[in-house]
């Protein structure tokens, strides 16, 4: 039977279905962030991610965001869902609930009290306004009659956009005292990857972060069903740590990392204790909301640790009071021994090399609220990462500067900290050449791309000293994925611009045939000796400022080759094919180009046997053309949809150009795995 308690916090399991975010629930809805490079699904109560629209939306903590494609794992995230927790004395009565987005909320237990609604002010260009992108939203916890409002905000600046702001208020809106109130927010941590495996997706670890005395994520060192540890065939040996391409397909060639990031949540402000003398407490568990270790291979050292039962009271109290031991060293090799008995901590007895979706209870308390009186808790979001170029790059060479994740998530962390004690102010950059909505114009011109973007416009006025000081533009270009890494290409003065109509107009040439290219256009600004028109504790002006790279191409745009009508250029690329196509971009080690083709033409593939595999219709006047797309997924499939194996075959060209038709050439091409 399931209990008054576990119907009272989580209602009923609906992972994963599609439904209309306006009819969904009894006024439940959700808005995304997509201006940061931190993207997530924010409902009204909120909770993050499930459940969705559609299961390609999956912004679940996306790092970096992107626009998904075809696949529904296209995306780097991290965390399964997320919510948050709280514990009331109501007139002296202790009441736990729990919000958490895999589960449709009881309307008995939490209502809507305001839709999520998203404030977009890209470029802030009203300057009232906070943040770029701000989502708020409101629910009543029924059972303390408070209010829960929200505020989500983002940005797209460089030195900002790895993070989320969230200010949560509480408001005792009903005629009871609330007592030892004591609110967490709540984690499910999975460092996922594109097209990663419950393995390799499911296995991060925890670290202590002695500076800030709080603990952060990364992925970990995974094991398989038997319990033994995994590792790499190619390009790492000793682990997975990161999630490196080529241990999910072991016949590539590329050893990028696919889970590189490193996150963690962070008090930026908070109300004044009742007891002020007690800390805050950092709780780890494994599937709190089902109340059980059966996802551990191995046996739980950490068994004092009171799992979430939503059967019993108490066991939720002690969960959001706990304070996880501490791992026995840090990932740097530092003996956390002495941190923890600083702390009053236990040391765990050992370090887990493996952590199956751990529920991270981030607790503060205990609190109180007189009728009419609000509690206003400040927290960040916030994710780091290793230089991209390295992470694309992968393998042994750069393993070592995984750990660099460490480094740029406190980075982040702090400059979060310091913003918000700022009160949000912040120098700005010029702004971006487009809204942010993949806006750019790219043409494919023979051996290259035609990008092209609004001018800013000459009566732009920056806000914080009253000029406009636009020095130019800047050109970058990415052949793995639309997140980056980027190169920058071309640096365009303000004056020297060519301009076709109203838009800035560049042409990027002589590139590699085949190989699918993104593109983004930021705009930076002259920098200033004075100090801003706002109070920046003594500051005494700034540097030149970048805006942010927010305008990029969701799918990959390809140069086009010139056609040719003499068949006996045709070449295709490469052949042989031996287990990767050594294309770099992300989701590209499949793809077979077919060049120096005629514009109109039919390409027919054959096996040895002369049985047809696929035809490809080519018309849009280029020199070359592929066999499948990342678009669609579909590269080296047959006609129905089938995943050819490894061979000899025959390709057939046959030319529908006027005054060429019915000229055909064949040849024969390998694949190798």
């Amino acid at each position: 039977m399931i209990s008054r308690k576990n119907l009272l916090k989580v209602g009923i399991a609906i992972l994963m279905i599609a439904v209309s975010p306006d009819i969904y629930g009894q006024g439940w809805n959700f808005q995304n962030t997509k201006r940061a490079k931190l993207w997530t699904r924010i409902w009204n109560g909120a909770g993050l991610g499930l459940p969705t629209l559609s299961g390609i939306d999956l912004f679940k903590y996306d790092y970096p965001g992107h626009e998904l494609t075809s696949d529904q794992y296209d995306h780097t995230g991290v965390t399964m869902w997320a919510g948050w927790m709280t514990w009331a004395n109501v007139d002296g009565v202790g009441t736990p609930f729990r919000l958490c987005m895999a589960y449709d909320p009881n309307p008995a237990y939490i209502s809507p009290i305001a839709d999520a609604t998203l404030v977009t002010n890209y470029n802030m260009a009203d300057p009232s306004l906070l943040a770029e992108e701000i989502i708020t939203g409101g629910a009543k916890i029924v059972e303390y009659d408070v209010d829960m409002t929200f505020k989500a905000m983002t940005w797209s600046y460089p030195q900002y956009d790895d993070f989320i702001i969230w200010e949560y208020t509480f408001t005792n809106s009903g005629s009871h005292e609330i007592t030892n109130f004591y609110f967490s927010p709540t984690t499910e941590l999975t460092m996922t990857h594109p097209g990663g495996s419950d393995v390799t997706s499911s296995d991060d670890d925890l670290e202590w972060d002695i500076p800030h005395e709080a603990f952060y994520f990364h992925d970990g060192q995974g094991v398989n069903s038997a319990g033994e540890l995994i590792t790499s065939p190619y390009g790492l040996t000793g682990d997975d740590i990161g999630a490196p391409a080529d241990l999910e397909f072991s016949a590539s060639l590329n050893h990028n990392f696919r889970a590189a990031h490193y996150f963690t949540t962070y008090w930026l402000d908070k109300p004044i204790k009742s007891d002020p003398s007690e800390r805050d407490h950092m709780n780890i568990v494994d599937k709190a909301n089902l109340n059980q270790h059966s996802n551990r291979i191995q046996p739980d050292p950490m068994n004092d640790n009171p799992e979430v039962d939503f059967d019993t009271d108490e066991y939720i109290l002690a969960a959001l009071q706990y304070d996880n031991p501490l791992p026995p060293e840090s990932q740097d090799g530092v003996d956390l021994t002495a941190e923890a008995a600083r702390l009053g901590l236990t040391t765990a007895p050992v370090q887990l090399p493996y952590e199956k979706y751990i529920d991270y209870l981030y607790t503060t308390g205990p609190y109180a609220m007189s009728p009419g009186e609000d509690l206003k808790f400040v927290m960040v979001s916030a994710v780091g990462m290793m230089d991209e170029a390295r992470v694309a790059a992968g393998g042994v060479e750069n393993k070592a500067h995984l750990i660099d994740g460490r480094d740029s998530l406190w980075k982040n962390v702090d400059a979060a900290a310091e913003l918000y004690a700022r009160g949000y102010q912040m120098f700005d950059p010029s702004p971006t050449p487009t809204n942010g909505n993949n806006s750019l114009t790219l043409t494919p011109v023979p051996t290259g791309v035609k990008i092209q973007w609004p001018q800013i416009a000459s009566t732009y006025t920056d806000p914080d000293y009253g000029v406009n000081d636009v020095a130019g533009y800047r050109v970058y270009r990415s052949t793995f994925k639309n997140t980056g890494p980027w190169t920058k290409i071309v640096d365009i003065a303000v004056g020297s611009e060519t301009l076709e109509g109203n838009l800035v107009t560049y042409q990027d040439l002589n590139l590699s045939l085949g190989v699918g290219v993104y593109y983004v256009v930021s705009s930076y600004d002259t920098g200033h000796n004075t100090a801003p028109s706002w109070d920046c504790s003594g500051c005494t002006g700034v540097g030149s400022l970048e805006s942010g790279k927010v305008n990029v191409n969701t799918d990959p745009v390809y140069p086009m080759a010139d056609p040719s009508d003499n068949l006996d250029d045709v070449r295709v690329y490469p052949n042989p094919f031996v287990q990767d196509s050594g294309l770099l971009g992300e989701g590209e080690g499949k793809r077979i180009e077919f060049v120096n083709i005629p514009g109109q033409c039919t390409i027919s593939l054959y096996t040895l046997a002369g049985d047809l595999l696929t035809t490809i219709e080519h018309n849009d006047g280029s020199g070359d053309v592929s066999w499948g797309s990342k678009t669609l997924g579909d590269y080296q499939v047959n006609k129905y949809l089938q995943a050819v194996s490894p061979g000899i075959y025959i390709w057939h060209v046959e030319s529908n150009v006027s005054g060429h038709e019915g000229e055909d050439k064949a040849g024969t091409f390998i694949i190798i795995k």
